[in-house]
């Protein structure tokens, strides 16, 4: 079980398993759905770096992953992901083309390095400061 969350990088490809439990995303309203298991098909998450990137245009996906009733808990299951998360030393910031005319970015530029660091860092020390990467 994964509880809620967003990944950090730009995008994460999963391919999923058709089994009870797995993959739920949270709707803009609140609501948990489950991701059903298309045939032949990949599953895209938007992360967290994409989101910056695009100005919010596009929103990372939050999602989590519950556990199988007990009564199936016995039987295998198989999920791979593939994240995507650019150099360490990438310069992300927000692509013109998604500044409406007049607006500022949301976000200032940041290597892909150090948004990570400080992603990681967050998750394990919620209120701690960030540092600063080498280099």
């Amino acid at each position: 079980m994964a509880g809620a969350h967003s990944d950090y990088g730009t995008l994460t490809v999963l391919h999923i398993e058709d089994a009870p439990g797995g993959l739920q995303v949270e709707t803009p309203g609140g609501r948990w759905i489950d991701v059903p298991a298309v045939p032949d098909a990949f599953v895209i998450n938007l992360g967290d770096l994409m989101m910056r990137w695009t100005n919010d245009r596009w929103i990372s996906t939050k999602h989590r992953v519950r556990c199988p009733p007990a009564e199936v808990s016995d039987r295998s299951r198989m999920s791979i992901a593939f994240f995507h998360q650019p150099n360490y030393d990438a310069v992300c910031e927000v692509i013109p083309t998604c500044l409406k005319p007049g607006e500022a970015p949301r976000y200032p530029a940041i290597t892909s390095g150090q948004h990570w660091l400080d992603k990681t860092l967050k998750a394990k020390a919620p209120g701690a400061k960030p540092i600063k990467s080498p280099g």
